[in-house]
């Protein structure tokens, strides 16, 4: 997509994270308002197209989770779900992985989906989970 491209970003205790960032600006860029549209109507056609709203800081990252959080709590139909995990293991975790675990609001939410997650019986939910929980594992592992 034109336009991404990684950022560093300075926060007020001075550390640096990356964000992939994605200007508002830039053509195909989704609005927050178009990604709630996206997850009340469900269209498993149409979830993938959250990897398009911008995440220029820590604030949109934590609006993304918080959304996911709420479509995977009460979404009933497996082959949403499906893609709402696919869009975590292919876009959310690679990109945030670091930021998903420091920061703690954040892993707790990641921890709550994980868990519902796993009670689904889909094999390839299940095994989604498993990449991620491995993913995750891996930072925690290395003393984020």
């Amino acid at each position: 997509m034109d336009g991404s491209s990684i950022k560093t970003v300075n926060r007020e205790d001075q550390h640096e994270f990356l964000f992939l960032n994605i200007s508002s600006n830039t053509i195909g860029a989704l609005s927050k308002e178009s990604a709630e549209k996206i997850l009340k109507i469900k269209d498993t056609n149409e979830i993938h197209q959250l990897m398009y709203v911008p995440i220029e800081n820590l604030g949109d990252l934590k609006w993304l989770i918080q959304s996911l959080h709420k479509a995977i709590m009460e979404e009933k139909d497996v082959r949403v779900v499906l893609e709402l995990v696919d869009l975590l293991y292919f876009f959310v975790v690679p990109f945030y992985k670091e930021k998903l675990m420091s920061h703690e609001g954040l892993s707790q939410l990641m921890n709550d989906m994980l868990f519902i997650l796993d009670l689904w019986t889909d094999q390839e939910i299940i095994e989604l989970v498993d990449a991620i929980q491995f993913e995750l594992k891996r930072v925690e592992k290395k003393g984020l």
